[in-house]
């Protein structure tokens, strides 16, 4: 096997390999993000329910509390029916009394409605709260999967960067710095296959003199895209 060809083959998997395990190492930070975003939306949600609970509460209690001044208004206007000097003003004491009256039973079927929002509202923060919990026991797994992985993605970074420095010292010294320049402005899309006689990253069919060089085992760019071709596993070189 040609040393170019295959040393362009090992380092073009390297830096796939390189190009996961850094994709896997960020998503770490962006799990741990939306896993407190999470939990901080849950609280909000939480003290929403729970301000709204306490809003129902105090509508309730004045409400019960209109009711018990309107209730001690009816009894002293019934004090006042024997008071009454002439049946014109015993009269508007009745409507009076029944005025209010009307007005308690229906202040009273807005307490049980009021009430039986209270019923609503302490479930709807009830929920909160456990939503919130398991959210809470959400971000603590995550935080538990990064810690344990990270040390073993670090250790994989090392390794696979240890392999590719390693595998660079078989491209000719005079091409490792352009080799660099290129991998680290495009890590995996810098190298390509050629793939039949076209470039694996465009698609642009080669010309001859780019296949016949890569055949030979020369260090080529596609003239379309930029990618440092290498054989394919199935093109032997020498083959025409």
């Amino acid at each position: 096997m040609a040393a170019n060809t295959e040393a362009l083959r090992v380092l073009h998997r390297i830096h796939i390999q390189l190009t996961d395990l850094r994709s896997r190492m960020d998503r770490g930070p962006i799990q741990l993000n939306a896993a407190a975003a999470n939990v901080q939306r849950l609280k909000d949600c939480c003290e929403a329910a729970r301000e709204a609970l306490v809003r129902g509460k105090v509508a309730a209690d004045e409400k019960q509390l209109h009711l018990q001044e309107r209730e001690a208004r009816i009894e002293k206007h019934q004090a006042n029916l024997n008071k009454a000097g002439t049946n014109k003003e015993y009269q508007a004491i009745q409507e009076q009394i029944a005025a209010d009256n009307q007005a308690n039973s229906v202040l009273g079927d807005e307490i049980l409605e009021a009430l039986e929002k209270i019923d609503e509202l302490d479930a709807q923060v009830n929920a909160a709260n456990s939503e919130l919990a398991q959210g809470e026991q959400e971000e603590q797994r995550v935080q538990q999967t990064v810690r344990d992985a990270t040390p073993l993605l670090e250790a994989d970074l090392a390794r696979l960067t240890d392999e590719l420095n390693e595998n660079k010292s078989q491209l000719p010294e005079d091409f490792r710095s352009e080799f660099d320049r290129i991998s680290e402005a495009r890590g995996e899309n810098a190298l390509a296959p050629m793939e039949g006689e076209t470039c694996g990253a465009c698609y642009q069919t080669l010309n001859p003199q780019t296949v016949n060089k890569l055949l030979l085992d020369q260090l080529v760019f596609c003239p379309s895209c930029g990618c440092l071709l290498y054989l394919a596993e199935d093109r032997s070189v020498g083959a025409s």
